[in-house]
């Protein structure tokens, strides 16, 4: 595993809390792959989101429905690297303050598959567990 695809792929997991907390949801979509897929089901039973489309209006819905939120980003594991895929798991504490004044806390394992496209890695797919 190169150390430039490694660092790659690190970047892009800290993106992706960071896209999410600084409430950008066209730069939170632009991290996942055209046909990438974000698969939260195992907190919400109806947030499965195919393509950036979809993804980037999650991300919209959120901003709407939070005033901050953070993830503690840890523990980034990747594996199966090839030149163009890669599988990876990280750990996160995640916090938020909702519009409404409630506090949600989630503690997330977040199963990744990457693809490299041109010169860059996206998220093909990420799956939150419990």
């Amino acid at each position: 595993m190169s150390a430039d695809d490694r660092l790659a792929l690190q970047e892009l997991n800290y993106n992706y809390a960071y896209f999410v907390d600084s409430m950008q949801p066209d730069d939170w979509a632009g991290i996942f792959a055209p046909d990438g897929v974000l698969d939260e089901t195992a907190f919400f039973p109806d947030a499965r989101f195919e393509g950036r489309d979809a993804i980037r209006a999650y991300g919209e819905k959120i901003s709407g429905n939070v005033d901050n939120i953070v993830h503690l980003m840890t523990n980034h594991i990747i594996r199966d690297l090839t030149p163009t895929t890669a599988t990876g798991t990280a750990l996160a504490l995640v916090e938020t303050m909702r519009k409404t004044g409630e506090r949600w806390r989630f503690h997330v394992k977040y199963e990744d598959e990457y693809v490299k496209i041109g010169d860059s890695w996206k998220i093909a797919k990420k799956t939150l567990r419990k």
